[in-house]
């Protein structure tokens, strides 16, 4: 994920300052660099909030969505996680 934020955002920053060369919007690196900042919090906001929650909520376990796995040492149940079921 951090991989695919860091390639997004820099090809939005190649095209922010080839746009501002061309119509001379921007005249200096600091509005780039201000304007592409910008550009970098909203990305990244957007993606903060459509990304799926990376654990299991109540409402997921009323709903069957998880299931209980127990880790057994010696015969003898030591752990249990709930965890999202397999999609098929």
């Amino acid at each position: 994920m951090l991989g695919i934020l860091f390639t997004i955002l820099l090809v939005a920053f190649l095209i922010l300052l080839i746009t501002a060369q061309f119509l001379g919007a921007i005249s200096d690196v600091y509005g780039s660099v201000t304007i592409t900042v910008g550009v970098i919090t909203i990305i990244s906001l957007v993606l903060v909030i459509i990304e799926e929650p990376q654990s299991p909520t109540a409402i997921d376990v009323y709903r069957g969505k998880t299931t209980l796995e127990i880790t057994y040492k010696d015969g003898v149940a030591v752990d249990s996680v709930v965890v999202f079921k397999e999609r098929k």
